[in-house]
């Protein structure tokens, strides 16, 4: 992230968004919460892309 930062700044923003979009696609629950493995690799995933 950081030097997709640094090269293309709008082009850091989109995928970080795409992915986040994904993320948040993937761990929608079909009933009730998203299980605990799901919601720790979302967690992580957007830390990951926000802490750049």
């Amino acid at each position: 992230m950081r030097l997709l930062e640094k090269q293309a700044p709008a082009e850091a923003d989109n995928f970080r968004r795409t992915v986040l979009v994904a993320v948040e696609a993937a761990t929608r629950p079909q009933k009730g919460e998203p299980s605990p493995a799901m919601a720790e690799m979302a967690r992580k995933i957007t830390e990951s892309l926000t802490a750049a």
